[in-house]
């Protein structure tokens, strides 16, 4: 793209900002669909070629690049502390999944759905709005940090994520290869463990855990409003040595802090 190209590019989406953002930021812009749908709709009257997400992207840059001007804004203060344990389980999971830092989930509107399905599955009275708006703020917030991402790389993992109560009577859905399980329901995360074999680990979960206080909540409450999020490695990879496994677990349970990996 030419200096005159590029600069015409930046000009269009500054316009259409400046035309449908309503006083809203542009984060608001990008997350909220009524906003977006002008945003894009005006920008595709001129680019019509060039795809949602690489327009929600320039915008998102733009702003962090200061490319913007300076545009008065309304700010919308939200309190996210019912429900931003939701979206941060679904901004990790889709980063688990796909690579994918938030920023660029929420520009790109497949990825945003996919999103807003995992998170309203765990906080289901809540709009995507603001479940959105929440993984935004862990981002700026610095709380949707990577975890050893350069470091199992190579381990070819793969992400599930299974009902316990599905688990619970088909227990063979559980891979025998080594790695990661996080138990979490609509409260958070619960537990983060490793293991050689995890299907005869989670196993041992299930029917009477060792880890007294795990074992007593699901004693209590059940296992169907469970998931059980299993990062499975290659079983010749780095990952099936105990060392490389337990570093990981333990960068997930620093960043994650399930409740019961901190509690006796």
């Amino acid at each position: 793209m030419s200096n005159l190209k590029e600069k015409q590019f930046y000009d269009i989406i500054e316009n259409a900002f400046l035309k449908s953002h309503h006083g809203s930021s542009t984060d608001d812009t990008i997350i909220d669909d009524r906003l977006n749908a002008d945003f894009i709709k005006i920008c595709k009257s001129i680019l019509p070629s060039v795809n949602e997400f690489d327009l929600n992207w320039a915008l998102m840059n733009m702003r962090k690049q200061g490319k913007l001007g300076s545009v008065t804004t309304k700010r919308k203060r939200c309190d996210h502390t019912d429900y931003i344990h939701a979206s941060e389980i679904a901004a990790r999971l889709m980063y688990d999944r796909h690579n994918l830092s938030i920023d660029r989930v929420l520009c790109h509107s497949v990825h945003r759905k996919e999103f807003d399905s995992i998170a309203n599955s765990i906080a289901p009275e809540i709009p995507a709005y603001l479940l959105r708006k929440a993984a935004l703020t862990l981002r700026k917030t610095r709380r949707l940090k990577p975890e050893l991402v350069i470091r199992i790389a190579s381990w070819n993992k793969e992400v599930l994520e299974l009902p316990a109560g599905k688990v619970v009577e088909a227990l063979n859905l559980v891979p025998k290869q080594p790695g990661i399980y996080i138990f979490r329901d609509n409260t958070g995360y619960l537990y983060i463990g490793e293991s050689m074999n995890l299907r005869g680990r989670i196993a041992k979960h299930l029917d009477h855990s060792d880890r007294k206080s795990l074992a007593y909540y699901l004693w209590k409450n059940g296992v169907n409003d469970i998931t059980i999020e299993i990062h499975a490695f290659d079983p010749k990879s780095e990952g099936r040595f105990t060392p490389n496994r337990r570093a990981y677990e333990s960068d997930l349970i620093l960043s994650r802090k399930p409740k019961f990996n901190i509690q006796p």
